[in-house]
């Protein structure tokens, strides 16, 4: 921050004035610059806020493609939707495109439609390269920890489709015991494609020891067309965008200190939609930092969980947060798997990062941060489109809302908090 702007929360401060926006956005930019986050220009984003929507879309930009596919997935499912996905690479593959496909071992083990050998060698003999990330080997517990969290598409280097979105059927038609599955995932253009690139390339090249990083695989190299739609769109919101991606070693608090940084140059309102929150330490107190100074901490999440120790850990948690004045929606329409922050209708991100210590402290992950008010407008407006099917937790209604095995389960995992 220059010393105009700091002179400026100075007195702001002194009479009692609201910062200024600018101020805290510079801020956050400071720290992002400071942490090493690759920072890009002009870029815009397209929010596709349900599975079916972004199968449709990302679909189509595939059947498209002209150069090559990139794909990157936690869960990759031998169902319906993850076969029309990869029967779509494959078609593509058949016309002359390169394509590259990685899915987390663990996430497609199991009895769920796996990844099978014989799955993959279908599409390996249709053109599809298809590799999985740390296969599961004796022993097994050795292979629990950092998983592939991400979830990318990577369309001629022109476009990236990420989110909270797997590839299986519930994501697109939701679950029998938890009703519809609500999500968000986003389609990026401009030059942050490079960025999600540049992380495929590395994973790539772990995976196969095949180098991907010339300029046949970046934007720079695939500008030897326009797509019509979306050069528009470019030119009217492009804008400041950052990526911010956490792996084992060097990058491992990145995910983390981005929300930290967030939280505590917040000055009027914090909206988070996650489905787990049971953030590590660090994080936890950036929240009850805010908190006390004042600002609106405001969470949404499912009144359901996917599983019962997530559900009830989550539930302790943000009832000890509405405790110290949040204000917490609970989604009763379904299971809300959205990964999104906004922050003073100034900042916003959207990611696969769960706010738990998978996500914070184990996993590989990724989120786009936008400094955009036109997107935080959008991400609002589908908030609060969302908390119309809600009900805000209090302490009067929160015995009503979980029962006494939930609030005792969620009291006896506090002490896993940092391995949930």
């Amino acid at each position: 921050m220059n010393w105009i702007a700091g002179l400026t929360v100075l007195l702001c401060l002194s009479f009692g004035v609201s910062v200024p926006l600018p101020a805290q956005t510079d801020a956050i930019r400071d720290d992002f610059r400071r942490y090493g986050f690759a920072r890009y220009e002009g870029c815009d984003m397209h929010l596709l806020p349900s599975g079916r929507e972004k199968m449709a879309d990302m679909l189509c930009s595939i059947e498209n493609a002209r150069f090559y596919v990139h794909a990157e997935y936690y869960k990759l499912w031998n169902d319906s939707t993850g076969r029309a996905f990869l029967d779509a690479l494959a078609r593509s593959a058949r016309r002359g495109v390169k394509v590259r496909v990685v899915y987390d071992a663990f996430g497609n083990s199991g009895k769920k439609p796996g990844v099978t050998k014989e799955f993959v060698e279908k599409y390996r003999r249709q053109g599809v390269e298809m590799y999985a990330f740390d296969p599961m080997r004796f022993p097994y517990i050795n292979h629990a920890l950092h998983r592939l969290h991400r979830k990318m598409v990577i369309v001629d280097g022109v476009m990236v489709y990420t989110g909270g979105m797997n590839v299986a059927d519930y994501y697109v038609n939701g679950r029998p015991e938890i009703g519809a599955w609500r999500d968000m995932h986003a389609r990026l253009t401009g030059p942050i494609v490079d960025g999600y690139e540049s992380l495929f390339a590395k994973m790539w090249y772990r995976l196969t020891r095949e180098r991907l990083d010339s300029v046949a695989y970046s934007m720079a190299g695939c500008r030897s067309y326009a797509d019509g739609r979306f050069g528009a769109d470019l030119a009217s919101r492009g804008c400041e965008a950052y990526v911010v991606d956490r792996k084992p070693g060097r990058e491992s608090r990145a995910i983390r200190q981005s929300y930290i940084s967030c939280l505590d140059h917040a000055r009027r309102r914090v909206r988070i939609l996650n489905p787990y929150i049971i953030p590590t330490r660090s994080v936890r107190k950036a929240l009850h930092r805010a908190l006390e100074r004042g600002v609106e901490v405001e969470i949404l999440l499912s009144r359901k969980g996917d599983h019962a120790i997530s559900e009830t850990s989550t539930a302790r948690e943000v009832y000890s947060l509405v405790r110290r004045g949040a204000r917490v929606w609970l989604y009763e329409g379904g299971f809300h798997h959205d990964k999104i922050l906004i922050v003073d209708d100034s900042v916003c991100s959207v990611g696969t990062a769960n706010l738990d210590a998978r996500s914070l402290a184990f996993d590989y992950e990724v989120n786009a941060y936008y400094f955009s008010p036109g997107m935080c407008r959008e991400l609002n407006d589908y908030y609060e489109g969302e908390i119309k099917g809600s009900r805000l937790l209090t302490r009067d209604n929160w015995k009503a809302m979980y029962t006494r095995r939930q609030r005792r389960m969620g009291w006896w995992l506090k002490g896993l908090r940092g391995i949930l």
